[in-house]
C-alpha cells in the first residue's frame, strides 16, 4: 500500500551518528515497506549503506550522483507500485511504534486521504488551526483549499500518482531561491499560491493529531554546513 523514498547526502559525522540511532527505529515503525533510497554522495557511502542494510528488510539502495534533486526523485518514484509513497527524511526521531503508525493509517486509508504532511507537526498540531479541520480519531481531515501550510512539503505521503504528477512539472522551474539539488527547490516552486490549495476542495488531505515524528533542527545537513558541527 505504501512505499518509502529518501533522496540525501550525509556529511558530517554528528549526522551519521543520528542516522545510526533512528534508521533502525524507522526500519521498526515501517517494516512492512518498500524502501527506495538514494545517497546523492560518495563521502560515507559504505557506512550509511551498513546502517540501512541492517536495519531495512526491503531495501532498494542507489548511489546516483545527479545534482538535481527532484529528477532523482522521480527516477525511483517511476518504480514504485504502491498506491501511495511516503518522502521522510531520514534523521527524524520517532514518537510513535508500529502499531500506533498502522492504527493510524488505518484511518488515512479509510477516508481516501490523498495528502499528509508529517513534517512541522509541532506547528499544525497547534490549537489555532483546529477550526480549519475535522476531527477524526487520529487525524485532522481537511480539504486542500483549507490546507494551513504554504507548501507541498517533501517530508509526506502522497498518492502516488499525485507525487509523480507534482515531480515532473518540477522539471520545468529553473532554480528559484534554492539551487536544483536542493529539496527545498521543490518547496519553494509549489508554494502558494501554487501549492496545495491548487488541488481544490475535492482533494482530502490529513495531518497527525500528536507529534508522532519530530525534526530536530540543530542537527540538520543544512544546519550543519551553515553553522558548524
Amino acid at each position: 500500500m505504501i512505499s518509502v523514498v529518501q533522496n540525501f547526502i550525509c556529511t558530517k559525522k554528528k549526522r551519521l551518528e543520528l542516522l545510526e540511532s533512528e534508521v533502525p527505529n524507522m526500519g521498526k515503525v515501517f517494516k512492512d515497506y518498500e524502501f527506495f533510497v538514494n545517497y546523492n554522495i560518495k563521502h560515507h557511502l559504505d557506512e550509511v549503506y551498513e546502517i540501512y542494510r541492517k536495519s531495512i528488510s526491503n531495501l532498494n539502495f542507489y548511489n546516483n550522483l545527479e545534482h538535481n534533486w527532484g529528477l532523482v526523485t522521480l527516477s525511483m518514484v517511476e518504480e514504485i507500485k504502491t498506491k501511495y509513497t511516503m518522502i521522510v527524511c531520514e534523521d527524524f526521531e520517532y514518537r510513535i511504534d508500529y502499531d500506533g503508525w498502522n492504527e493510524m493509517m488505518e484511518e488515512f486509508i479509510e477516508r481516501d486521504i490523498s495528502y499528509m504532511p508529517i513534517g512541522r507537526l509541532w506547528k499544525y498540531t497547534k490549537e489555532e488551526y483546529h477550526d480549519r479541520y475535522e476531527e477524526g480519531k487520529k487525524l485532522w481531515v481537511y480539504s486542500a483549499l483549507n490546507s494551513p501550510g504554504s507548501s507541498l512539503s517533501v517530508d509526506a505521503i502522497y498518492k502516488t500518482e499525485l507525487l509523480k504528477e507534482k515531480l515532473i512539472d518540477l522539471m520545468n522551474y529553473q532554480s528559484q531561491r534554492f539551487p536544483v539539488h536542493l529539496p527545498h527547490h521543490y518547496e519553494d516552486v509549489f508554494h502558494e499560491p501554487n501549492g496545495v490549495t491548487m488541488w481544490g476542495e475535492d482533494v482530502l488531505c490529513a495531518i497527525p493529531k500528536e507529534i508522532i515524528l519530530m525534526h530536530k533542527q540543530e542537527e540538520t545537513e543544512t544546519y550543519l554546513n551553515k553553522f558548524g558541527g
